[in-house]
């Protein structure tokens, strides 16, 4: 009798916890979704006002490009800080940082997507296929396209721990105490190598509709702030952690802990680290410390240029 009140238990608490899942998730995206087409809508109505006042076009491609990218990620970021709120914090603290570093990774990432845009037009580069060419294909194109994504980025980012020189910037991004969803930076140079060696080939690979690579593209940005969330009511129920890698998943791969180096590298396709084994699925849903012991947090933006070209990286 007792066993089957502890299994009825049991089962209350999981479809509890799915039920929150599903109900948090569905709300964030239906609030994301609904403040990206408002962003998209003001920045096509000032690509056209661009246009009217005999704006460049090259121009107004870059300016339409980096206003959008920054007015998404403070939309993503307001609605990461409602969730991620806590009383008695100081917010601004807690996100001053990543606000600051991330906006100059994201200038000159937009400048440098400019430039690689250029040269593919200049040189007419085009892509080995066609989107028309792939048949009944083209359906499920977007989830292989995401997949790709997926295993470039998981063989970079493991490459950014075991290569020293890469360390060297990647080791800005690990060096954050107070991990959270707006203070999740990278250094410029780290955007630079997946800009060059993961979206470059892909554009020179496939032609995809451009409104497939804003919903990827979108989907890995969101995907990236939400890793890096310190809230545990964003957290996904653990089985899932097998196959899609949540908060408290990334977070272990930040960890302080000498036993969880080298693990969990895979970015939201969290069945890439199973193949690789480099899989820790953690026991408790807990965020652990994160940091690396010897390296002090940025002190200036010039650190954040400079830092990763220093002879000494470590305190």
């Amino acid at each position: 009798m007792g066993m089957n009140k502890a299994k009825a238990k049991s089962y209350s608490n999981g479809f509890i916890i799915w039920l929150r899942f599903i109900a948090i998730f569905g709300a964030l995206l239906c609030a994301v979704e609904y403040l990206l087409s408002v962003n998209s809508n003001f920045h096509h109505n000032l690509a056209a006002a661009l246009a009217d006042n005999f704006v460049a076009p090259a121009a107004t491609a870059f300016i339409i490009s980096l206003s959008n990218a920054i007015f998404t990620f403070i939309i993503i970021i307001v609605i990461f800080g409602c969730i991620e709120f806590r009383k008695n914090s100081n917010m601004f603290a807690r996100y001053k940082d990543g606000i600051i570093y991330t906006i100059i990774a994201i200038i000159f990432s937009i400048f440098i997507q400019a430039i690689i845009y250029y040269i593919v037009e200049y040189w007419q580069i085009t892509p080995l296929l066609s989107i028309d060419q792939l048949g009944s294909f083209q359906i499920i194109m977007p989830l292989l396209y995401l997949l790709f994504i997926g295993l470039m980025e998981y063989w970079l980012h493991r490459a950014l721990h075991e290569n020293a020189f890469l360390w060297r910037f990647h080791s800005i991004h690990h060096q954050i105490k107070y991990l959270n969803a707006a203070n999740s930076y990278s250094h410029f140079g780290e955007v630079f190598l997946y800009l060059l060696l993961i979206t470059t080939p892909l554009i020179m690979v496939v032609d995809l509709p451009q409104s497939n690579i804003a919903f990827i593209t979108i989907f890995y940005l969101i995907s990236n702030y939400y890793m890096h969330s310190d809230s545990k009511s964003l957290s996904f129920p653990a089985p899932l952690r097998h196959i899609f890698a949540d908060n408290i998943y990334h977070h272990y791969h930040h960890s302080t802990n000498v036993q969880h180096w080298g693990r969990n590298y895979a970015s939201f396709l969290s069945f890439y680290d199973y193949l690789f084994r480099t899989q820790y699925i953690p026991d408790e849903e807990i965020f652990p410390a994160t940091g690396v012991d010897g390296y002090r947090p940025l002190d200036s933006i010039k650190d954040y240029f400079v830092r990763p070209f220093k002879k000494e990286i470590e305190k």
